[in-house]
């Protein structure tokens, strides 16, 4: 361990570092790495050193990443090899083959379903995250306020499913042009997506596809959306695998505006609102 403590972490990118440690991490057993990793974690948080707590923290995920398929990297939207292109959007492999087979029937049916929202980076949730957090406070909000407002539909970065690949929001390339797609009204009695959400309702499960935000009083956190599936065989198990506590470490060595207004209370009961907030079929009880 000694040779790894030398390396001067926070002169180096995280990658970089990556690159530097890979064979030495290699040689030692996973619970050790992660114990060295933690250790030195905990050390430079009570520095308040967030540099060096950045790359440590971005080396132990990698590090799970050496040794596990389903990991913390690509379940944070941080990595994106794992995935495949689908019509101009990112999906693991096994979610875009299950889609394009749905996508097929849809289509004999005379529905034509189309993605408008597949994998999202956790960069590209943050981007979307602060942008609507400065202008709610700029609105006057505080900034509490303006969290509950962005809750509503977007998650905090890090939490988001659409990280996973598993996760798709659709309308129907058949219906007439939308200015605004993804509106709950427009895929409900009349509305133009009401083929398509009425085909999904009936067909969805035989593709392994259910629906995460239901319209069903009972559950918590983000508001109702009938667009957005998830593909149950993965991302079951997907859910299953993420680590709330390495989510957090992230976010906060990553300074996301309003970022001071989360606290480990706070995120805590978010995850268990918000989080496991779903389809009760999507989780691993």
């Amino acid at each position: 361990m000694q040779i790894i403590t030398n390396i001067q972490l926070k002169q180096i990118s995280a990658k970089d570092s990556y690159v530097v440690l890979h064979p030495l991490l290699r040689m030692l057993r996973v619970d050790q790495i992660k114990e060295f990793l933690r250790t030195h974690l905990r050390r430079h948080a009570l520095q308040n050193d967030k540099n060096t707590m950045k790359v440590i923290l971005i080396l132990l995920l990698f590090c799970q990443a050496t040794f596990a398929q389903v990991n913390t990297i690509q379940l944070l939207g941080i990595d994106e090899s794992h995935l495949v292109e689908q019509d101009n959007y990112k999906l693991t492999q096994q979610t875009a083959k299950a889609f394009a087979a749905m996508q097929a029937a849809a289509l004999y049916d005379g529905i034509a379903i189309q993605l408008v929202s597949a994998h999202r980076s956790f960069e590209r949730q943050q981007g979307i995250w602060e942008r609507k957090f400065k202008q709610y406070t700029a609105d006057g909000m505080t900034g509490k306020q303006a969290i509950t407002k962005i809750l509503e539909y977007s998650t905090i970065p890090g939490t988001s499913r659409h990280h996973w690949g598993t996760d798709i929001d659709i309308t129907d390339a058949n219906a007439p042009k939308q200015n605004s797609l993804l509106v709950t009204e427009k895929f409900d009695d009349n509305g133009p997506f009401a083929p398509l959400h009425k085909w999904m309702q009936a067909n969805a499960h035989r593709f392994g596809f259910v629906l995460v935000y239901t319209n069903d009083e009972k559950r918590t956190g983000f508001a109702y959306e009938p667009w957005h599936y998830s593909y149950l065989p993965e991302a079951k198990s997907y859910l299953t695998a993420y680590s709330s506590r390495e989510a957090f470490a992230f976010f906060k060595s990553v300074g996301v505006v309003g970022s001071n207004y989360v606290n480990r209370d706070f995120w805590d009961a978010y995850y268990t609102r918000f989080v496991k907030g779903i389809n009760p079929e999507l989780i691993d009880n």
